[in-house]
């Protein structure tokens, strides 16, 4: 998750520097009939939607250092992603860095998404794209802005379960602009980031494997655990 990666190479900087669908139906006061109504409902929603949750660990020197999670939900056209984070490591002061990225897409174009970041408790990022009247707002804490793009079908969030085979360009929420998609190696690609640093992804059978942030001070790596 670029976010996370990103968050703990600015930490570091600046140390240098000084539902879910979780409703519970209750069983007891409904009738036969009706539970079978509901099951059916159910079931027609499972076979329509597909889930799926991938972990991965947050290393540093090859030790974990955090932990993240990438959940994706497809149904009827619509995709559902969400990043959830959390990295505790120490370097002056000991540092909790807790990171959430979403992104909703809709028959292919990206509706909404947001970051969301928190260093020991207190709100360090919270960014919004939505589309809006045929173009994306942006919008940072007190600032507004737009992106006069009628269309995103790739942000960073897809770069965990689809491989960018034939994608040039790649829309990050963090930056809130695009970013350009360089592919080094089979089934591995580098991002330069604007800040002058870049990340490596690595693919197998078009699930992201492992991504390496490179940063001019030190090197972090997510790997799927």
């Amino acid at each position: 998750m670029i976010l996370l990666i990103i968050t703990v190479a600015s930490l570091f900087w600046l140390y240098k520097k000084y539902v879910s669908l979780s409703e519970i139906f209750s069983f007891q006061t409904i009738n036969l009939k009706t539970k079978s109504v509901v099951f059916l409902f159910l079931s027609t929603a499972i076979s329509q939607a597909q889930e799926k949750t991938v972990n991965y660990n947050v290393l540093r020197n090859g030790t974990v250092i955090g932990q993240m999670q990438f959940y994706q939900n497809n149904n009827n056209g619509e995709v559902f992603l969400k990043i959830s984070s959390e990295v505790k490591t120490r370097l002056i002061v000991g540092i909790n860095v807790k990171t959430e990225e979403g992104s909703h897409f809709k028959n292919g174009k990206l509706i909404s998404s947001y970051v969301k970041r928190h260093v020991n408790g207190k709100e360090k990022a919270n960014k919004t794209t939505q589309f809006i009247d045929s173009n994306y707002k942006i919008f940072d804490e007190n600032k507004k802005g737009e992106i006069k793009q009628p269309y995103i079908n790739y942000n960073l969030m897809l770069l965990y379960s689809k491989e960018p085979v034939s994608e040039e360009k790649v829309y990050s929420d963090s930056f809130q602009q695009f970013l350009t998609i360089k592919k080094t190696d089979n089934h591995s690609y580098r991002i330069e980031l604007p800040d002058g640093n870049y990340n490596d992804y690595h693919f197998q059978n078009g699930i992201c494997q492992k991504v390496e942030l490179h940063h001019s001070l030190f090197t972090i790596n997510i790997q799927k655990a």
